[in-house]
């Protein structure tokens, strides 16, 4: 959901998900390529607690999973 959210933002994300939300985050896509956007979010991740990463990583793998059964 972080990849998603910093490639398309957030009111595009929330709304796919059936959230009637008007998030400010905008959408990085058109400026940062995919790998530019993982390498800065593994770089916020790498400032977290352990705790935080175990359960955004549990997070990511379930999204990873999920995007393959479509």
């Amino acid at each position: 959901m972080l990849f998603a959210y910093t490639k398309l933002g957030g009111a595009e994300v929330l709304a796919a998900q059936g959230v009637d939300f008007n998030s400010g985050m905008p959408g990085f896509g058109d400026q940062l390529s995919d790998g530019e956007i993982w390498d800065i979010l593994a770089y916020i991740k790498s400032t977290w607690p352990e705790r935080e990463r175990a359960t955004q990583a549990e997070r990511t793998a379930q999204d990873i999973a999920s995007q393959g059964d479509g």
